[in-house]
This record gives C-alpha cells, sequence and structure tokens, in this order.
C-alpha cells in the first residue's frame, strides 16, 4: 500500500473510490441556512417545489443568528417614506415586530436599520420554513456539488451520518462564499476580504449612554452609516426604540479619541485592527447590546487563518468589553453575554453572472434604474447633501447577476456573491437584500425545475408573475404595464 505519510508531505492523497447513498431527492436543493437560503427555500416551496435546505450550523439564519448581526437595513424605505421591498423581506420583519424581537417604530427613513433580536428569529424562521413544507438538515455541510458535464445535479452533504447525497434538478449556493458554484467550476472572482465577530453585552443602561452622547454632540460621529446625527441617533431611540450607533462610528467619535490617545484603548491587537469601529445595534426594551468591533484581512479562505482569526476575535471581544465596562457611562454593569459562533466574512468571491451591476446604477442617481429581469426594487443610495442616505429614487435588481456562467441549474442566491462591482456590493450584500434575491432565486428554481429547465432559463415574465403573487414589488401599475404584467 506505501506509506500515506509520503503522500501528505508531497501535498495530496488518494482518496478511495466509494459508493454514496443518495439520502433524498428533491425539485429544488438549497445550500446554506441563512437569511438568503431561508428565504430561497420559501420561494421555491412557495412555488410548488419539494425543497431540502442544508445547513452546516445547529441553527438558521447565518450571519443574522449565528455570527450575531442584530440589524436588518433599512433598505425598504425611499427617502421619503415610501416602501419599495416587499415579500418574505418585509414578512421576516413583520413577524419579528409582532414577536416583541424588534421595534414597531422602525419604519422610518431616518432609521438606518430595524435592530432585531437574533434568538428569536432562528425560530421564526424555522416556524415560515415548516408552514411551507421544506425540509430543512441541520449540521449538514453541503460539501461539493455533484456534477454531470457543467450540470449541477445536487450536492454531497456531510454530516453526523457521514457523506451521502442529495440530487436535486436545481440548486440554490446560499453558502456566502458560494462553495458549491466555486467547487462547481463557475466563472468567478476571488478577492480580498475582511471579517469581524460580533458579541452581545448585558446589563446595559441605554438611557444613559444616550444622554452621554448628547453632552458632546460635536463629538458624535455624524454622518456614519446613514446616521446623520446625535439628535437623529437620539430621536431613533427615544420616540422609535431603534438603537443604532454606527459601525466605524469609534473611528470619529471624540470620547474614544482621547481614550486611545491617553492609553487607555488600542485600536490594533495584531492581527485584530479597528477594534475601535464599535457599531452597536439593540431595540428598547433590552439591557443588551450587539457590537461589532474587530477586524481581519484575508487572502483565500484558507482554513488555518481564519481559524487563527476567530479564536483570536473572541479574546478581542472581552478586550473591548471590558474597557466599555471602565470607561463608558451606562457600561458600568455590563457583561459580555454572547460571543456569536461565526466569523462574519465580507469578500471572498463572486460570480460574473449574466448580468452585471455598477456603482453607478444605485449611487447618487439622476433617474430611476430600470432593468427588463427586474427580480425586486432597490433604493439608492445619495450623498449629494453630504452625508450618506437613501433617496427617493430607486434602481431595480435583475435576475441576471444571480446566473452564473460556465456551470447549468445552479443559482447563487446571496448579494455577497452576485454579479457586482466592490461598491455596490457592499449595498446588496444587506440582509434585505439578500431575502429578495434569495427569494427570487428560490423561486426561478421552482419554475425551472417544473419545466425540466436549468434554472437560469427560465422566463422571465413567468418569474416575475411568480414574485407578484408571493407578495414582491416590481413597480407601479406603469411599469407593470411596460413590463407587460398589469
Amino acid at each position: 500500500m506505501g506509506n500515506p505519510m509520503e503522500a501528505i508531505r508531497r501535498q495530496t492523497i488518494h482518496e478511495s473510490a466509494r459508493e454514496i447513498p443518495v439520502l433524498a431527492e428533491a425539485d429544488v436543493l438549497v445550500a446554506g441556512g441563512g437569511i438568503s437560503g431561508c428565504a430561497a427555500a420559501l420561494g421555491a416551496a412557495r412555488a410548488g417545489a419539494r425543497v431540502i435546505l442544508l445547513e452546516r450550523n445547529g441553527c438558521l439564519g447565518g450571519v443574522a443568528t449565528a455570527t450575531l448581526m442584530a440589524n436588518i437595513g433599512n433598505h425598504f424605505l425611499t427617502w421619503s417614506g415610501r416602501q419599495t421591498l416587499y415579500g418574505i423581506a418585509a414578512e421576516v420583519v413583520e413577524r419579528l415586530v409582532a414577536a416583541g424581537a424588534a421595534s414597531p417604530r422602525w419604519r422610518h427613513p431616518a432609521v438606518p436599520g430595524c435592530t432585531m433580536d437574533p434568538e428569536r428569529l432562528k425560530v421564526i424562521l424555522i416556524e415560515m420554513l415548516e408552514a411551507a413544507g421544506v425540509t430543512v438538515l441541520t449540521h449538514a455541510l453541503a460539501a461539493r456539488p455533484i456534477m454531470s458535464g457543467h450540470r449541477v445535479c445536487g450536492c454531497f452533504l456531510e454530516s453526523k451520518s457521514g457523506r451521502q447525497a442529495v440530487l436535486a434538478t436545481n440548486t440554490v449556493d446560499a453558502t456566502g462564499e458560494i462553495d458549491l458554484a466555486y467547487q462547481a467550476g463557475a466563472d468567478l472572482v476571488e478577492h480580498r476580504g475582511n471579517c469581524s465577530l460580533l458579541f452581545k453585552v448585558g446589563g446595559v443602561d441605554l438611557d444613559v449612554f444616550v444622554a452621554f452622547l448628547e453632552q458632546d454632540p460635536e463629538g458624535f460621529p455624524a454622518g456614519m452609516d446613514w446616521v446623520k446625527d446625535v439628535q437623529t441617533f437620539a430621536a431613533n431611540w427615544r420616540e422609535r426604540g431603534v438603537f443604532f450607533f454606527p459601525h466605524y462610528g469609534g473611528k470619529k467619535w471624540r470620547f474614544l479619541r482621547e481614550c486611545i490617545a491617553q492609553g487607555e484603548f488600542t485600536d490594533c491587537i495584531p492581527p485584530a485592527f479597528n477594534l475601535d469601529v464599535l457599531g452597536m445595534y439593540s431595540f428598547r426594551g433590552r439591557g443588551t447590546v450587539v457590537i461589532n468591533s474587530n477586524y481581519y484581512i484575508f487572502e483565500g479562505l484558507d482554513v488555518r487563518v481564519l481559524s487563527q482569526y476567530e479564536t483570536h476575535a473572541q479574546k478581542m471581544c472581552y478586550y473591548v468589553a471590558d474597557f466599555l465596562k471602565r470607561k463608558v457611562p451606562g457600561f458600568e454593569k455590563s457583561y459580555v453575554e454572547h460571543i456569536g459562533v461565526d466569523l462574519g466574512l465580507r469578500g471572498a468571491r463572486y460570480i460574473r453572472g449574466r448580468a452585471y451591476l455598477r456603482e453607478e446604477q444605485m449611487m447618487n442617481l439622476k433617474a430611476p434604474v430600470y432593468f427588463d429581469d427586474v427580480i425586486a426594487v432597490g433604493v439608492a443610495q445619495t450623498t449629494a447633501d453630504g452625508w450618506p442616505h437613501f433617496s427617493d429614487l430607486t434602481c431595480d435588481i435583475p435576475f441576471g447577476i444571480t446566473v452564473p456562467q460556465g456551470v447549468e441549474h445552479l443559482l447563487v442566491g446571496t448579494g455577497k456573491a452576485v454579479s457586482s462591482d466592490k461598491e455596490h456590493k457592499r449595498i446588496v450584500r444587506g440582509m434585505a437584500y439578500c431575502m429578495a434575491i434569495g427569494q427570487a432565486t428560490g423561486a426561478a428554481a421552482a419554475l425551472a425545475s417544473r419545466s425540466g429547465l436549468s434554472a437560469g432559463d427560465v422566463p422571465i415574465r413567468d418569474l416575475q408573475r411568480e414574485l407578484l403573487r408571493q407578495g414582491v414589488w416590481l413597480g407601479d401599475r406603469e411599469r407593470l404595464r411596460q413590463l407587460g404584467l398589469a
């Protein structure tokens, strides 16, 4: 047989061929049970498909729950308050509010995001998927696509039951880093990324903290992360029950800069940096705050590097929490309640799709942007009056950005990996758009499977009619008439 260590020294080892049992067959397989994948599974099931959803963790929600990002960005409303994003994304927020897991007053253009309870979101997603008849497998890693030429026929999964196979007519890759599309040979781009680990702090008096920030209005990080000024920040808390301290706000918060200058805190403990970004999220009725305040740079998805960052980040969560407890009013009795179980990865991979979104198609627009294959309507961002916020102009999200080239019967259902440039991706990777993109790819996969088509070849008007039936908004009546959908 030879010495297996010889092969290891050569950096490769032969894996013997073996028969893999087929666990199940489905019309649509969704790989990844994050918020995108859940929306994809729901979109497919509501379109009449038999759906299997694979999730590597023991809970659903991904970045929103396991990573602990407790804020769904407010990409729902134009600056004048008109809602353009509906469907599953809006349904999830409505269910959070009904469950007391988000503020009922979040719906205001000055509110940067719907801050929410990630723990309750886990159960809300379970309830929605159960009602739709989706088969959910947890602790089931979508390990490798099953290929027939360029066609994806499902995937191999790894679990406590060993390696098994799930066969499907069409597959939606919602793994975040598009692991299946990558291994299937899709045309994609790999690029430098960064990551961070969030944590939750309990025992915080947010009223005291807000009052402390108001004592130095000029020292508040105004104009960052869609927060205009300290007055808007305080009004969101007192009037609307939404606590949203801007991500990267610590970079311009005068109090923190002075603490760093005096040696009370440092923003860099290698390999971590940006320990001072201090995004903070909560809502009325909670004595807890979720904090996003460490960064790591990665080139490629090397498990050794990411493991080092993940374990280091857990220590950094306590470093930041200890500083807040010692120095910041309102945090005197605070304590670390929970640390996210996954790093939040920004970047890494995205596809070169059938269509491509550019920054100028959603930033500082002069007129609305339309696409014939629209699957959702986004809100453009503007800096025309000196600070970034959402405008009254809209931008269609096209189906073509989800269709990878070089493979068939596969769609990409997560906003961070669709076909778009880096700046635009910073917007469409938000949870609201991820759910909208997920719902559309799931519905497309279901309709295509019914006709034996590759999901990317689904007739676009059929898909749009199905999305309208599922409550998605694709434009006003005149726009629908232009599309032949009125």
